[in-house]
């Protein structure tokens, strides 16, 4: 680090005035915790800002491999923008919509956010000049006083007959969670904070090189999914077969959805950290939208995740009762659990369709792009001018990369060059196969036209093969669907009809359900639900396998059945 002579002083005051705000708070004392926070902010700030100082001085004798194994602050810096999003919305819940939580528990992970960028200001050891530093800087500083002279009773004070938004808005603890936000975006425009994206490549490029890593890290991606499978199987049996002094009536089977939900959020942002960045190596070397896309949903899903399992387990523990004009029980944290689920594999599974369908497209009308740049070599006209008369057409989604190879070629980049990084582009393995024959064709001379046009028709018999296919697998994939709402309907009918009768006649009975289990109806509609979730999950998979080929594909369809599974559930039990 640099400046070690203040790092630690301005640790131990950060982490002392912080421990203080939280203990006055957990005292119901406000007034003192808020002003100890706020200090505690500017006390951060100048602390920084001395840093930022001596990083300017010193900037010019830092070496490379100095740089180099500064590696942490990717991870501080992920973790606190996460931390500080996560804390941002549990404050918005409880100031705006009367979530009945306490607030120590923003104010705890407040303390964590400041601390962590604390870190990251020292750890990091580069610096960029810029305007917006200084400007996000102010805000964080003004609001920062501005929460201190509130508290204190100096300064300008709202009137009585002011809206209730703005007296929201007022409230000491959002004012230092947009503070927060404000220095936060000062550190990332002034690059002493790297961006979501920035750390997960830095985090990335810097273990790339050690194969064991990896592995390490699929392993865990692997051990996770293995661990959730084992313990949906677990609860299973625990609720079927009695075990000598456990009673699985008194369990509350809303934590066991949530405990589900939450090792799929695990799940999801170990791939986002570990996985996803190594199937794109290339992410920081070369700009590739398509990865930073995926990253950006992921992230974007895992943070509505982590909202609803905070909602589900507050919801479970009895902490929350209503969201504003909702009202809400303990039954309505399985609602969250499930909503915690879609959220996590939803928006995924559409993008990834959306992609499939946009590349399905493009590869369908590639075969007439070739063709017409045949037809024109052919005609006589240079492979360059073919592919500036190609770009004036229309081929869908294909057009942009054409003219964007038009371009190339106007600048003086030859036709195999410019044709290699258009399959590059497109990064299609059919495209990418096709485009390298011609490039080879052209490089070694002879009638290109006519191994242009042997090309385009070997395109378009591949794509009339895998039409074919579809609509092969279209009869497969309503079975599927048809088979799983047979699956559902039987569910229902047990659950709504059978289940009851047979209950009522062994209670009357003196008897138990289940082998002795003690099982009440609301266990074994949570068994019922849970069972018809996996199935869903499972038979969307299968359904994206046999339709597109990918498994991932199969998010989609899972994510419809899951949807319509919590629907008939809600309408009809």
């Amino acid at each position: 680090m640099i400046g070690k002579k203040i790092v630690w002083p301005s640790f131990i005051i950060s982490f002392i005035i912080i421990a203080l705000s939280v203990f006055f708070r957990m005292r119901e004392e406000y007034m003192l915790s808020n002003v100890l926070f706020a200090s505690a902010l500017i006390a951060f700030l100048i602390f920084s800002w001395i840093q930022r100082r001596i990083k300017e001085d010193m900037l010019l004798f830092i070496s490379e491999e100095y740089r180099e194994k500064e590696w942490r602050y990717y991870f501080t810096s992920l973790i606190s923008f996460i931390l500080l999003i996560f804390a941002t919305m549990l404050n918005v819940f409880i100031i705006f919509l009367g979530m009945n939580l306490s607030r120590v528990i923003v104010n705890i992970l407040f303390g964590v956010v400041l601390l962590l960028m604390l870190y990251t200001v020292f750890s990091i050891p580069s610096v960029e000049k810029t305007a917006a530093y200084s400007i996000f800087l102010l805000f964080a500083f003004i609001f920062s006083l501005i929460v201190i002279g509130s508290q204190l009773d100096i300064g300008y004070h709202l009137p009585e007959n002011v809206s209730p938004i703005i007296l929201n808005m007022a409230d000491p603890l959002f004012l230092i969670n947009i503070a927060l936000i404000s220095w936060m975006a000062s550190l990332m425009a002034g690059g002493e904070m790297p961006p979501p994206v920035a750390s997960i490549t830095g985090l990335y490029e810097r273990g790339r090189e050690v194969r064991e890593e990896v592995m390490f890290r699929r392993n865990i991606l692997y051990l996770s999914i293995i661990s959730l499978i084992v313990l949906f199987i677990l609860i299973n049996i625990l609720t079927v077969v009695k075990f000598p002094g456990f009673e699985p009536a008194r369990i509350q089977w809303g934590y066991a959805m949530i405990i589900i939900s939450i090792i799929l959020l695990i799940v999801m942002i170990l791939y986002i950290i570990f996985v996803l960045p190594e199937k794109t190596g290339v992410m920081k070397e070369k700009y590739d939208p398509e990865t930073l896309y995926r990253i950006m949903i992921l992230s974007i899903s895992a943070i509505f995740a982590v909202l609803f399992i905070v909602l589900a387990v507050l919801t479970q523990l009895g902490k929350l009762q209503a969201i504003g004009p909702i009202h809400l029980s303990k039954n309505n944290s399985i609602d969250f659990a499930i909503f915690a689920i879609l959220s996590s594999i939803g928006p995924f599974g559409f993008y990834e369709y959306a992609l499939y369908r946009k590349i399905n497209l493009m590869e369908e009308r590639f075969p007439e792009f070739l063709r017409d740049l045949a037809e024109s070599r052919k005609a006589g006209m240079t492979m360059a001018r073919a592919v500036e008369m190609a770009a004036k057409g229309d081929y869908g989604y294909l057009t942009p990369e054409i003219k964007k190879m038009a371009v190339q070629i106007s600048w003086g980049l030859p036709f195999s060059e410019a044709l290699k990084r258009f399959g590059e582009r497109i990064k299609t393995p059919l495209v990418q196969r096709t485009t390298t024959m011609v490039v080879k064709a052209s490089e070694a001379g002879g009638k290109i036209a006519d191994v242009i046009e042997a090309a385009a028709k070997n395109v378009r018999e591949i794509k009339i093969l895998q039409a074919e296919r579809r609509t092969e697998m279209k009869m497969y994939l309503m079975i599927i669907y048809i088979s799983f709402f047979v699956f559902l309907a039987v569910i229902i009918a047990l659950a709504s009809m059978f289940l009851p009768k047979l209950y009522e006649a062994a209670s009357g009975a003196g008897q138990l359900i289940g082998g002795g289990s003690g099982l009440t109806l609301e266990s074994y509609k949570f068994i019922y639900i849970a069972t018809a979730l996996s199935q869903a999950i499972g038979s969307g998979i299968v359904a994206g396998s046999l339709a597109e080929g990918k498994a991932i594909a199969g998010l989609r369809h899972g994510t419809i059945m899951i949807l319509i599974t919590y629907i008939v559930f809600k309408l009809m039990l």
